[in-house]
């Protein structure tokens, strides 16, 4: 079994490499620039997190630039639990701050967006032993977002049961994550594929163990079935760096030259 990696694989590094640092010198240029809008504040916010996941991703991936190691460990599951969450967070500022739409629904998403925050923060102090006294503090900012809701025009024209699921505060979104990803350039079918092998890996699954030893993965080593795995996540992640970072690039050229 070939220890090393292929020609394409050391490749497919070097895009990585090349892309992370040139999302790290747009987020660097707009830096300290007054926001003129909320969509651009979020975008700042949103599009540093993708820097900071793509530098951790390109510190992960075997035989990168970013890093000195003992040894090349070779971790699919790892890779594949960063490049879900640089999909969740691109189509976040996708969805937040790059997708036209009038201010009446952009207020709407983000009170969504804010109140399904909230809601999750209570829920997750509740989990504390004794409480906490924060969620005071939270459930009357959830009440506050369900006022602004239901004065949004966007959202009182939405159907009965939507505004009943958006005002529980348990979805983020106005649609599906599939739905958001078709808008922002991935297909239905690769969203579905992908975003249920990168889950896999994430939750521990069985598909996420099974076959160690028949397919030769899943024990820091090299071999051909883990080298493909990690490069199909790199393609895809730098896929949506590169889409995030000219997205990020033109919203921000605008407002300077405005």
């Amino acid at each position: 079994m070939n220890s090393k990696p292929s020609k394409e694989f050391r490749e497919r590094v070097a895009v990585l490499d090349n892309v992370v640092s040139h999302c790290i010198t747009i987020s660097q240029k707009y830096a300290n620039i007054r926001s003129p809008t909320g969509a651009h504040f979020c975008a700042s916010v949103l599009f540093t997190s993708l820097c900071t996941r793509g530098v951790s991703l390109a510190i992960l991936t075997p035989y990168s630039p970013w890093s000195k190691k003992k040894l090349e460990n070779w971790d699919f599951g790892s890779v594949a639990g960063l490049t879900r969450s640089i999909l969740e967070i691109r189509l976040a500022f996708f969805y937040i701050c790059a997708e036209k739409c009038s201010r009446e629904e952009w207020e709407c998403r983000w009170n969504i967006f804010n109140l399904h925050d909230c809601t999750a923060r209570i829920r997750l102090f509740e989990e504390l032993p004794g409480g906490s006294p924060d969620i005071t503090h939270f459930n009357a900012q959830a009440e506050e977002l369900r006022n602004r809701l239901t004065m949004n025009p966007f959202f009182t024209a939405l159907p009965e049961k939507d505004k009943k699921k958006f005002l529980h505060g348990g979805h983020a979104y106005l649609h599906s994550l599939e739905d958001i990803a078709a808008r922002a350039g991935v297909a239905v079918q690769t969203f579905r594929w992908l975003y249920k092998l990168l889950s896999s890996q994430v939750h521990g699954l069985p598909l996420a163990f099974y076959r160690m030893g028949e397919q030769e993965r899943g024990r820091g080593v090299h071999s051909e079935v883990e080298e493909g795995y990690i490069q199909l996540c790199l393609s895809f992640a730098i896929s949506l760096l590169i889409a995030a970072r000219d997205e990020m690039e033109k919203m921000f050229v605008v407002a300077n030259d405005a």
